[in-house]
């Protein structure tokens, strides 16, 4: 099939062949990318019904979208040919290193962990992979471990025989449809027909990792019947025996993969990568760590050695007054970025935290929802100018107590109290905390109890998000600086409103962003350490300075001081996104998400930084995500429409748009993007006449975006008004002029004179 066509994938060369079909690396004209094509064998598909299915079906796997697995982006038939479409990793298959020999234990363990933090999200999506093998693990250029196919296995399988075994046992879903899995790979449970979950998964990963350290694999059988008795009946080698340097910690961890019985491995593939993840002396024998493999086997029970991601559920007001509710969230928010300061702990935002406040959920069904592995709950009690904080550190599995400890001070000691009872929680945990991390535990000053109030009535309002709210945090920001001008937190959540306000065009960008700036280096000039003064200069570089070298110094040096910093996480994958590094900008996309599961202004991040990459079917899924959590959620709706546009659905990127335009009178308010869908959906006059009453705003009042109006002669193929207009977005330094470089509808104008130049003023090119 080298060099034809296959729907409108162009193959250009044969990168495998396996039992499901012939894998090859082919171009997408469309996108202007690399994909790989899996052509189905032959009849792998019986009728239109078993296509139907399978396409159905696919639409799930879809949706796994995570650093270590394989994108499925589409299935397709083309002239009676049945074919996969799936992202293209570049690298070398696992099968292929260990083709030349076993690998060092620490690289093993690294792959392996990847793979089953792959496994954990796939697990939580309700899918079970059934065939992991070493040919189904890429290693990229980079190292990183990719997972190909996932739960391809079972939709290949026969519909009427799924799952049931042959006869003889011998028999390769491959040839029949029987048996699911390749054979040294598969677990008893598959050999025998038995309910397959999971622990599946986490039996082929263990007999991965046991290849990987011994370059052998558990069982070799003389024939196949031989085999798949040996998986069913018999013990493997212990480790250590066919792999002399392997550590007697990592055999108990593969031995407990590969128990016959499902309910002696690790529940959760999480579990298995925390185990992984520990560090055990080679010196230690495999005798004298015998009684650790019988204690292993209880991986239910609580240990605070297996916690690595935590959630701080909003804290309860003891103090029987409402108007004190925004104290308590203050200090939920401190004790949160506290705890994000530690690299080693995953600390969920503040954002899907907050969603649980009065929730009447289980600990456990909140630790599920959020991946983590155990949760702290409290409560706080102010009493004048006295602050008593409850802690309680919960094992989210068996909702056991791990750890709680009341702690006192008085509010100009507030700071203090805030780092002590964080530092006893990555105590409880026994989180790594750097000697960096513990300087800035240990750091702190005495805070104006007046002015610490009013810094946070001003996050509280800050946290709403909206205009009126951003105005009235400043207010109260300010207040906090005239009681105390050397107070740098109330500096940097000043910085923050403008910035936002800027971005918005709530404010004039010059008038916005100069605030900004002034607050940032004062607070800055206070306190180096702030993480939140970092990100915000960082923003001032990036969308009104344009300084991109700076903007990344910025970034980088906040997510260094506070990595669980979701919010500068997802502002720097922004920031990666719009100078084109489209890679990396999904990435910290979507670590951001990972830290702040439940939000819904970074599911539109994820689904932004995919759209700006040309991949406007899996944006979609992340704009979707956001308002199946908010249907009222303006930004999810607006962003879903500009994919959809680009998707060719203009009529439903219109209708989706429309659900979030303010009515006056019966009459949609006016704007540059709904009159750019209102042309693109063929309303032509409609959308002239719109466009015509939002110049007429230009100098206004209402602030105008140069860069909106551009972006619509853009796509009316009026070329010269367009570049007019983003001219002037450059003088009035217009924030959204960062998206000039990869913008799809600014495509028309790419060829001409005076948009390279705008590419070279804005130096990004």
């Amino acid at each position: 099939m080298i060099g034809q066509t296959l729907g409108r994938y162009h193959i250009l060369e044969q990168l495998g062949q396996g039992g499901a079909g012939i894998v090859y690396r082919a171009e997408d004209p469309r996108l202007g990318r690399s994909v790989a094509i899996k052509v189905l064998q032959e009849h792998a598909l019986r009728d239109e019904r078993a296509r139907s299915r399978f396409r159905q079906e696919a639409r799930s796997l879809s949706r796994l979208l995570h650093p270590n697995i394989a994108t499925l982006f589409d299935f397709d038939s083309h002239q009676g040919c049945d074919f996969i479409v799936l992202e293209y990793v570049a690298g070398e298959t696992l099968a292929q290193i260990l083709s030349h020999g076993p690998v060092p234990e620490s690289r093993a363990r690294a792959i392996a962990v990847e793979v089953a933090e792959a496994l954990q999200f796939a697990h939580e999506e309700g899918i079970v992979h059934r065939d992991l093998k070493p040919g189904n693990i890429i290693l990229t250029p980079r190292g990183r471990a990719k997972v190909l196919d996932f739960g391809l296995a079972r939709l290949l399988q026969d519909d009427d025989r799924a799952d049931t075994p042959t006869e003889s046992g011998a028999a390769s879903h491959s040839e029949t449809g029987w048996l699911l899995g390749t054979f040294p790979y598969m677990a008893p449970e598959q050999v025998t027909g038995s309910v397959v979950d999971p622990r599946t998964d986490i039996y082929a990963l263990g007999a991965v990792l046991y290849e990987m350290v011994s370059g052998s694999r558990p069982y070799l059988g003389g024939d196949i019947a031989r085999l798949l008795y040996q998986i069913v009946h018999e013990k493997p080698k212990p480790l250590c025996a066919v792999a002399p340097g392997a550590t007697a910690h990592l055999e108990r961890i593969v031995m407990q993969c590969l128990a016959k019985d499902p309910g002696l491995r690790f529940p959760t593939a999480a579990q298995l990568a925390a185990a992984l993840r520990e560090h055990e002396s080679s010196a230690v024998s495999v005798s004298e760590s015998k009684a650790g493999l019988e204690a292993s086997l209880h991986q239910g029970l609580p240990s605070a050695d297996r916690i690595r991601a935590i959630a701080v559920l909003p804290l309860e007001n003891r103090s029987g007054d409402p108007e004190q509710e925004f104290f308590v969230d203050g200090m939920t928010d401190a004790l949160i970025a506290d705890l994000a300061q530690i690299g080693a702990l995953r600390v969920i935002s503040r954002t899907s935290s907050m969603r649980f406040k009065g929730s009447r959920q289980s600990l456990p069904e909140i630790a599920r929802e959020l991946r983590v592995d155990a949760v702290v709950e409290g409560s706080v009690l102010r009493s004048g100018n006295r602050v008593r904080i409850t802690a309680e550190l919960v094992h989210a599995i068996s909702d056991s107590t791990l750890w709680a400890k009341s702690y006192d001070s008085d509010i100009d000691d507030i700071l203090s109290l805030q780092r002590e009872v964080a530092r006893a929680i990555a105590e409880g945990v026994r989180a790594k905390v750097t000697p960096e991390e513990e300087k800035r535990f240990l750091s702190h000053s005495p805070v104006n109890p007046t002015a610490h109030v009013a810094y946070l009535r001003g996050r509280y309002c800050w946290n709403r998000w909206e205009t009126r709210s951003l105005r009235e945090s400043i207010g109260f920001f300010q207040q906090a600086l005239e009681i105390d001008p050397g107070y740098s937190l109330a500096w940097a959540g000043l910085a923050d409103a403008y910035n936002v306000l800027g971005n918005t065009n709530a404010l004039p960008p010059a008038e916005a962003y100069t605030k900004a700036r002034e607050a940032a280096q004062r607070g800055l000039a206070l306190d180096e350490s702030i993480p939140e003064l970092h990100a915000s200069l960082a923003y001032i570089y990036r969308h009104y300075d344009w300084d991109w070298p700076a903007a990344e110094r910025e970034f980088l040096r906040a997510l260094q001081l506070n990595p669980g910093y979701a919010t500068a996480r997802s502002w720097y994958a922004r920031f990666l996104s719009g100078v084109g590094r489209h890679g990396e900008a999904v990435e910290q996309a979507l670590r951001s998400l990972e830290a702040d599961p439940l939000s819904l202004i970074i599911h539109t991040v994820v689904g932004d930084t995919l759209f700006y990459s040309r991949r406007y079917a899996e944006s979609v899924l992340y704009y979707r995500k956001s308002l199946e959590m908010d249907s009222t959620f303006g930004p999810g709706h607006t962003d879903l429409a500009r994919s959809l546009d680009l998707l060719g659905k203009p009529q439903e990127a219109l209708q989706e748009f429309l659900q979030v335009v303010p009515l006056t009178e019966g009459k949609m308010q006016a704007s540059a993007g709904l009159a750019t869908l209102l042309l693109r959906a063929g309303r032509r006059e409609e959308a002239a006449l719109m466009m015509e009453e939002v110049m007429g705003f230009v100098g206004g009042p209402r602030f105008v975006s140069p860069y909106s109006v551009a972006s619509y002669f853009a796509v009316a193929n009026d070329a010269a008004r367009a570049l007019d207009w983003l001219e002037r977005a450059y003088a009035e330094r217009d924030g959204a002029l960062v998206w000039i470089k990869v913008h799809p509808r600014l495509d028309s104008l790419r060829q001409e004179p005076r948009f390279r130049d705008l590419l070279v003023k804005t130096k990004l090119e």
